[in-house]
């Protein structure tokens, strides 16, 4: 794991003193009170991510533990599906992880070389070949009011129910937990145990076959999941619900406190070199940084264009992504929700799909933004002078779908201060709880008894 520049251990006398005396005119080492106040407005997880009302389970520490484990799970994961991935050749199965592409020793991005590229990879091969977007943060999640790229999914929990099955299926996946984690996964949800069908030695086995998911639209043929019982699918449904909560709670737990800029905004002043410092200062003033980036994970959490080139086909970004929001069985709304009221109060505020979205994707977090390239929802930026320097020339005038959001505009900014802004956004990294970054998964599930 990349090494973190430690803040102070302590405060020196004369720093102690002088905080202790500040009054509203005095100068904050060299910023205005004015801007001292933006700057303790921006300490890093200085509040609590909010709670999802769709997951009374959002704080459990059990249910985190139990993620932990299926996080580093391979065993379920199905075939690779072409040559050349890194985790194995084309038909090996039980290869990948959400591990894989979430490193947890490199602040759970996809951290593999592609060796097209010799670098990281833009979009991230799981089974099959990369995706047309790369592979988004994993840390610090809470905080996020939609999830994903786009927003297209009202609320992790939402998302967790997709990812579940990002590398198999949902049949495959619910004999997978029953097979080894059966006794823990029924503790958990005692009100939804696993069906004990899903052991192949059972005598109705035959109502759970080995592979199946919901076919991917009304005009596909039925598959293996079709041919359940209306009861059956009912019961596949609620444990990819549960397997959702997964998804939703383990993040939340992901914070990453500790950060040299975190201990400089709660008045550490050594915490930051003076090149920091005056990158600090056109963050907030002439780069205008905190305009998208700010509260306590230094995003907005809303969705803008900025002019990011699109290799290949156009990417209409929220404008077709949210088309499938409100008819996923698993939004907050749904039946499988601890509170579908809230559900639809948000998808009723969620506003018509229009051409203002196209092309509009999520502020990221600027958290640990040095250690999680690259960057964009393309992939294909893969420095910080790289991306400041995108925003400095106002974004790209061509090959990207939409209109660019007015407040990317040129930003005049010389090389020097392009520098110091690059050297303060580097201060934005803070520490993984590597308790909560192990693998902890217990040995391979056996064979069953024949």
């Amino acid at each position: 794991m990349a090494s973190v520049k430690r803040p102070a251990l302590a405060l020196t006398l004369p720093l102690v003193l002088g905080l202790v005396g500040c009054t509203e005119g005095d100068d904050h080492d060299g910023f205005s009170s004015e801007e001292w106040k933006v700057i303790q407005s921006l300490q890093p997880l200085a509040t609590p991510a909010p709670r999802n009302p769709y997951n009374h389970r959002d704080q459990d520490p059990a249910v985190v533990k139990f993620a932990q484990k299926v996080f580093f799970e391979t065993e379920y994961a199905d075939a690779i599906t072409v040559d050349g991935n890194p985790q194995g050749k084309k038909g090996d199965a039980g290869k990948i992880s959400c591990a894989t592409c979430h490193d947890p020793k490199g602040y759970f991005v996809d951290t593999r070389i592609d060796p097209a590229t010799n670098s990281r990879y833009a979009t991230s091969p799981a089974l099959g070949t990369p995706g047309r977007r790369t592979t988004p943060g994993f840390l610090n999640d809470g905080y996020q009011i939609w999830a994903g790229w786009t927003g297209r999914h009202d609320s992790l929990m939402m998302h967790g129910t997709g990812v579940s099955v990002f590398v198999s299926n949902q049949l495959t996946l619910a004999h997978f937990i029953y097979k080894k984690y059966k006794d823990e996964y029924n503790s958990l949800f005692p009100d939804h145990p696993l069906d004990n069908a899903l052991d192949p030695m059972a005598p109705d086995a035959a109502r759970f076959p080995p592979v199946g998911k919901p076919k991917a639209n009304a005009m596909a043929p039925d598959g293996p999941f079709e041919k359940l019982t209306p009861a059956d699918q009912h019961f596949i449904f609620q444990f990819m619900y549960n397997m959702g909560r997964l998804w939703d709670t383990y993040p939340r737990a992901l914070v990453t406190h500790d950060s040299p800029f975190e201990t400089y905004a709660k008045g550490d002043f050594t915490a930051l070199s003076p090149q920091e410092k005056r990158g600090l200062k056109l963050f907030i003033g002439k780069a205008a940084c905190n305009d998208c980036h700010n509260g306590p994970a230094l995003t907005d959490a809303g969705f803008h264009n900025i002019g990011v080139p699109q290799p290949g086909a156009p990417d209409l970004g929220r404008m077709a992504d949210l088309a499938t929001t409100r008819a996923n069985i698993y939004n907050g709304a749904g039946e499988f929700s601890d509170d579908p009221e809230a559900g639809r109060k948000k998808l009723d505020e969620m506003p018509p799909i229009n051409e203002a979205m196209n092309g509009v994707f999520r502020t990221p977090t600027l958290l640990n933004i040095a250690e999680t390239y690259p960057y964009f929802h393309t992939g294909q930026v893969r420095t910080l002078d790289e991306v400041v320097a995108h925003y400095n020339r106002g974004g790209s005038d061509t090959n990207f779908s939409g209109t660019k959001d007015p407040k990317i505009r040129p930003l005049g900014l010389t090389d020097n201060e392009q520098a110091d802004l690059v050297a303060f956004l580097k201060t934005l990294t803070g520490v993984v709880d590597p308790d909560l970054a192990k693998d902890i998964r217990p040995p391979a599930a056996p064979a069953p008894a024949m």
